[in-house]
């Protein structure tokens, strides 16, 4: 089967990073002289972020001391968390909370204490009233780790690290309180791979370039120029488009066009034939959001063919990232948000 003509697109899928956020991270319980004063309950509503976008979240199992319990309502897409503490309850401590959302998993820390009476005294006057606590001092720090449900052991930075795609910023939180006490919580962020940090991408620079290939269907690797060349009958018109993006990424899409051979006895040769391929909503996209339908044109002599003289001339069959089983068939495919994964390189060939 040969391939009249070629062309190609890049199909990009920008993922910000995920975070969660908690309505209220820490609580004190009023207590009696050595545990919580009777059964007191406090809420939190949970809310996860993908950029500034919300997104459902979902909270697993979460677990804590004796004494305190909490359980999600399991709404949609803020869940909200009603944690409970009895008279069991004798310490100040963290509950872990486990936040997923699509298919990552991210550990909250819900930090408690609880604010004990003065104990009376040996014949049986009351105590001194208790001295009012205040914060003395809030420090965060941070640090980059691999796994987002195990709290790092490693060493804790005032600085915020630089974190790799597909790893995880962790933050701690230490407030430390005036009667000696401390509460430590923790957040986590996701760094997606084929992220950017949530940041703005916009086109650096747009290269077209050219070169005389042998056949149709090998991609030149050498030789190539921004000036159009003289190309000799029977042989292609390569074209290259390389553009670059603000992010330090690229992508490159190739076109290609053959110059006939004049017929025998002196009679023209056919028109070439140049295809181009369009995206109907553009060629990057944001977290997940694919959605567009690409449609490869067919020029013949600098005139789009179309309709039965299509037909005559071959069928327009799509491959993806250089397989070689056809995804589509026609001048049009649909691709949509689960068909690309971070890039995908999509091909139309017209074939005879």
């Amino acid at each position: 089967m040969g391939v009249k003509a070629s062309s190609q697109t890049d199909l990009i899928d920008l993922t910000d990073g995920y975070s969660v956020i908690l309505s209220n991270e820490s609580h004190v319980f009023n207590g009696d002289t050595d545990s919580v004063d009777s059964t007191q309950t406090v809420t939190t509503t949970v809310m996860a972020l993908c950029g500034s976008e919300q997104k459902p979240a979902t909270v697993g199992t979460i677990t804590g001391a004796t004494g305190i319990t909490a359980v999600s309502d399991g709404k949609t897409p803020a869940p909200v968390i009603t944690i409970t503490a009895t008279s069991a309850l004798k310490t100040a401590g963290t509950l872990t909370i486990p936040v997923t959302i699509d298919d990552i998993t991210i550990n909250k820390q819900f930090s408690y204490s609880i604010a004990f009476k003065g104990q009376a005294g040996s014949d049986g006057s009351n105590g001194k009233d208790g001295t009012s606590v205040t914060v003395s001092s809030t420090a965060v720090t941070y640090q980059s780790a691999a796994d987002g449900t195990i709290t790092p052991t490693g060493t804790w930075s005032a600085t915020m690290p630089t974190v790799a795609a597909g790893s995880y910023l962790w933050s701690k939180t230490v407030v430390s309180y005036s009667d000696g006490k401390s509460t430590t919580t923790y957040g986590v962020t996701y760094y997606p791979k084929n992220g950017a940090n949530g940041s703005s991408v916009t086109v650096s620079s747009n290269v077209t370039e050219y070169v005389v290939g042998a056949d149709g269907t090998t991609t030149p690797t050498t030789g190539w120029a921004t000036a159009i060349p003289t190309v000799p009958a029977g042989k292609y018109l390569w074209t290259r488009v390389t553009v670059k993006y603000s992010d330090g990424k690229s992508t490159v899409s190739y076109s290609v066009a053959r110059q006939a051979a004049d017929g025998k006895n002196g009679a023209d040769g056919a028109d070439a034939l140049n295809m181009v391929v369009l995206s109907s909503s553009g060629t990057i996209f944001k977290n997940t959001a694919v959605a567009t339908t690409l449609t490869a044109h067919v020029y013949k002599g600098g005139t789009e063919v179309t309709g039965t003289a299509l037909t005559a001339l071959g069928t327009i069959n799509w491959y993806k990232d250089g397989g070689t089983t056809a995804v589509g068939t026609g001048a049009s495919l649909t691709v949509s948000a689960g068909d690309v994964t971070s890039r995908a390189t999509y091909t139309a060939e017209l074939e005879a």
